[in-house]
């Protein structure tokens, strides 16, 4: 309806649709939304966590993607950018349109949906190539020559270029140079099918979510070993990710990952895996680099860090991808065993991945992200310890989960402070 509005008024717009689909807790799709030649799964378990039954939850995961497919062409229909033909297929031709559509995921798949060759004990959650490959397809009327694959890289943060790009802003000059920003031109990919890259790496990270409490130990039975986090708040969202609770309030209480590995239980015969909490990965054409802090349960659970070298590429019927084993290096000793061109690209990537973690430094007392200390974050604390009552906000600066006074004070000890960049 939005979007529809959008068009009468005859202005240019842009809208986000994000769809749950595909998400677990695993279900049955609507029949309206399928093939009618899908399989009944009305007798199938819904909840998820269907281990015993690998291939059922494999054929929900499928139909759930099928339902979201349906759903996209049914957004196109109602937009009016496509029709249905008689037998119900799509007509969709987006040369004769004046919009562009993009359909991107926003991670890895989930472990019961990976399809080989991929890993599904490093997809969802993880720096590998399995959780962080996603599918980018793009649509519109500067696409030259449709149909066609771009093997070159490209990172989410170049789809921030691409909207500027589409229309005929430059994000680079507009964003102020004291911010580092990190998207690439992906325009020249749609519009010249013989474009060359334009990245020469590719940074990817990821890390456990801000708590005032450490979150209560989840495991996920649907790798193997199963997959032990502490990133949920409750029993429900870790149900939900098809995961068994041992936090605040089950049967079986432990205080972390590594208690519950200590204890060796009969459940898990083979162990658990732990996810760790802070992994960074930087590639090119040839390699990747993954650090990982992997917490230690010999020194109770203090982070060990993990060093890992990966050659790696993406050929359509053969990828090679960074899986367990494959590392050119071992974890503890990286670069150690490495020599000529290897060595050269690992030398490369680090300095590229220390070079990105090192471009935003904190600026304490920086609730508004302007990279200035000033009166203007105190006023907006004061918004701020306004609107959220009792809880968190921009303005929590401490991360004690609450808007205080406290957080006014690290704005009062840094004022005047500024973290621009020259």
């Amino acid at each position: 309806t939005w979007i529809n509005t959008q068009n009468n008024l005859q202005k240019p717009w842009m809208a986000t649709v994000s769809y749950a689909t595909i998400h677990t807790p695993y279900q049955q799709p609507p029949s309206s939304l399928l093939p009618t030649t899908e399989t009944d799964t009305s007798g199938l378990q819904c909840t998820g966590n269907d281990t015993k039954n690998e291939a059922a939850t494999r054929i929900l995961s499928n139909q759930m993607l099928e339902a979201l497919n349906t759903e996209i062409g049914n957004l196109l229909v109602q937009i009016g950018l496509a029709t249905f033909n008689g037998d119900g297929s799509l007509n969709y031709q987006p040369e004769n349109t004046n919009t562009t559509v993009i359909v991107i995921g926003d991670n890895g798949t989930f472990a019961p949906g990976v399809k080989a060759p991929f890993d599904p004990n490093r997809a969802k959650g993880y720096v590998y190539q399995t959780g962080v490959w996603v599918p980018l397809i793009i649509a519109g009327p500067q696409v030259v020559a449709p149909g066609r694959n771009v093997t070159a890289m490209v990172n989410a943060a170049d789809l921030f270029q691409l909207f500027g790009e589409i229309a005929g802003l430059d994000v680079h000059q507009i964003v102020p140079p004291s911010h580092v920003l990190d998207s690439v031109s992906m325009l020249p990919y749609l519009t010249n099918p013989n474009q060359t890259s334009l990245r020469q790496s590719n940074f990817t990270q990821t890390g456990n979510n801000i708590h005032p409490v450490t979150p209560g130990p989840c495991v996920i039975q649907l790798t193997n070993p199963p997959t032990c986090a502490q990133l949920f708040t409750g029993a429900a969202l870790c149900n939900d990710e098809g995961g068994t609770w041992y936090g605040s309030g089950a049967a079986q209480q432990f205080s972390s990952c590594c208690a519950i590995s200590s204890a060796h239980l009969s459940q898990y015969p083979d162990g658990i895996q732990i996810l760790p909490n802070f992994q960074t990965a930087t590639r090119n054409e040839l390699y990747k680099l993954v650090q990982l802090q992997v917490p230690d349960c010999s020194t109770n659970g203090q982070d060990e860090p993990v060093t890992e070298f990966y050659p790696i590429n993406e050929d359509l019927q053969n990828p090679q991808i960074d899986k367990s084993g494959d590392s050119l290096c071992a974890s503890t000793g990286c670069p150690d065993g490495l020599s000529g061109d290897a060595l050269t690209n690992f030398n490369q990537l680090l300095a590229v991945q220390q070079a990105t973690l090192a471009s935003e430094p904190a600026c304490p007392g920086d609730g508004n992200k302007d990279k200035l200390v000033n009166q203007l974050d105190i006023q907006d604390w004061q918004l701020m310890a306004t609107l959220s009552v009792g809880t968190s906000s921009w303005y929590d600066l401490n991360l004690d989960g609450v808007t205080d006074n406290q957080d006014l004070k690290i704005i009062q000890q840094n004022l005047a402070n500024n973290c621009q960049q020259p």
